[in-house]
């Protein structure tokens, strides 16, 4: 019988060097990967927190022409305040009805403040602003939030006076005095001729009784002091708005 004899094949013995190679370069292929995706996740989160931080500068921006516009009115409150508790401070059967009726309407307005907080709320809630890195930034914006809560604490401990206030005056001022057809639009202004003509007029009081009208004379006052403070506030909220917003400018290049 014929035997064959089979030819044993050559084997190639890798090198340690060979094996430290291609785990090298299965390394590099994971880590690279690994970097750019990195890379990927931190571009879409820095576009997104530039869709953010424009957004949170229009809020902002809208916030401070409301704070402006907040001052204002509640300067031209306190104005009518003063005016009607000095005036309330002489014999009121000798003051022009139209002048205490004007200086009441005016001062017993109540003007609150709301901000924009859209955008923040959804930041807070969604977890969104972890694409903010800069711990700086993020405190800056909650110092925003912040100084408006406090507003909204006064204002909502000042409410209830001005619900007392105005039922007082419903015992010494006749309501179809306020809505005559010369006040059907007061536009905030002291020296308007409407205005002017209106206060020239000699309204009746419902009540002259001395304790309603120190009362109302007191609440006047009280008035002027109280949106004295939110005016302080306002400044407050408006000056941390405008510091954010710089922030945010810097930050993103906006």
């Amino acid at each position: 019988m014929e035997v064959h004899n089979h030819p044993h094949h050559l084997t190639h013995k890798k090198k340690w060097g060979e094996y430290f190679l291609e785990f090298f370069m299965l390394f590099l292929a994971v880590f690279l990967g690994f970097v750019a995706e990195n890379i990927r996740e931190n571009a879409v989160e820095h576009e997104r927190a530039k869709e953010y931080a424009n957004l949170l500068i229009e809020d902002l921006s809208t916030d401070t022409v409301e704070l402006n516009t907040a001052a204002y009115i509640m300067n031209l409150i306190i104005v009518a305040g003063d005016s009607l508790g000095n005036l309330l401070s002489k014999d009121a059967k000798a003051i022009k009805g139209g002048k205490l009726y004007f200086y009441e309407y005016l001062s017993s307005r109540r003007w609150n403040f709301i901000s924009h907080d859209a955008t923040i709320q959804q930041l807070k809630s969604s977890g969104a602003l972890r694409y903010f890195h800069d711990t700086s930034l993020i405190r800056q914006i909650t110092n925003y939030e912040e100084a408006v809560q406090i507003i909204y604490l006064v204002q909502n401990r000042f409410e209830p006076q001005k619900i007392e206030n105005w039922n007082l005056v419903q015992k010494i001022f006749d309501q179809s005095y306020f809505y005559s057809p010369g006040n059907t639009e007061f536009n905030l202004t002291l020296n308007d001729q409407k205005v002017l003509r209106y206060m020239d007029n000699n309204y009746p009081l419902l009540s002259y009784e001395p304790d309603l009208i120190q009362q109302i004379r007191n609440w006047a006052y009280c008035s002027s002091r109280n949106y004295r403070v939110e005016i302080e506030l306002l400044n407050e909220a408006k000056l941390q708005a405008i510091i954010a917003m710089d922030v945010l400018k810097k930050e993103f290049h906006l």
